[in-house]
């Protein structure tokens, strides 16, 4: 039973990834054609014509500009306990457990490592705004147990050196969202934070009856993985009412 509830919940994230992967057009991206709509969590990615995945080490390349035949392009190697994967244009951002690594793949054939964020050894989703990159350090794992429980927020404006901004404590953090200047945070609930004052961010809401792992956020919509299912809430005039769910 609880085989079925996870394969259910995966298939719904996939399908709503590869849904967004066809909702953009070229300028929105920066010159590719289709880029997915992911969780900070998320471990593989879509952009472009091509699909990227990591597991511990590597990072992979798939070419899928047919639907019917994906074909296998490369994998490369990074190290360094890789977890999450997020796409900003045309560029790649890693999460591992000892920092964020910075991929270039504008270019046809294996990404290139364009820089290194380092930071104490923790479990790090991370997502950007296309300026700033946002990462929460967490010690809710066992292997994470050294770790702060930390927001950090990272100017990438100059892409070779990542630089910290500023940290904010946190309970307990998983996965987040960035939109405009509201950053969702899955922390003890769902909190939701004006970071348009990167020095200074103010808390504007707190649900905390939602258990959430990660979210998804796409136009009104909030998608959110949580303990126990997968839940699909609407979100306007600062409520979140659920619209379906999968456990």
């Amino acid at each position: 039973m609880q085989a079925t509830k996870y394969i259910a919940i995966l298939i719904s994230i996939i399908s709503f990834a590869f849904i967004q992967s066809c909702s953009y057009s070229d300028s929105e991206v920066g010159g590719k054609s289709e880029t997915g709509t992911g969780g900070s969590m998320a471990r593989f990615t879509i952009a472009g014509d091509k699909l990227f995945t990591v597991n511990r080490e590597m990072l992979s390349t798939f070419d899928i500009s047919s639907d019917e035949s994906p074909v296998y392009k490369q994998t490369t190697y990074v190290g360094r306990n890789l977890e999450t994967i997020f796409p900003m244009e045309d560029k790649l951002l890693l999460g591992s457990n000892s920092g964020m690594f910075i991929f270039d793949i504008s270019k046809d054939g294996p990404p290139q490592q364009v820089s290194f964020y380092e930071h104490i050894i923790s479990c790090d989703p991370v997502v950007s705004d296309g300026k700033y990159a946002y990462v929460t350090l967490s010690n809710v794992r066992v292997s994470c147990q050294r770790a702060e429980n930390v927001l950090q927020i990272i100017d990438i404006e100059d892409i070779k050196n990542p630089t910290l901004v500023k940290q904010y404590p946190m309970e307990g953090p998983r996965g987040l969202a960035i939109r405009n200047d509201t950053l969702w945070v899955c922390d003890n609930g769902i909190k939701l934070f004006d970071v348009s004052d990167k020095m200074n961010i103010n808390e504007l809401l707190h649900f905390n009856n939602i258990a959430a792992y990660d979210v998804i956020l796409d136009k009104n919509r909030a998608l959110v993985v949580g303990e126990t299912g997968f839940f699909q809430y609407i979100t306007e005039n600062d409520t979140l009412t659920k619209l379906s769910e999968i456990k």
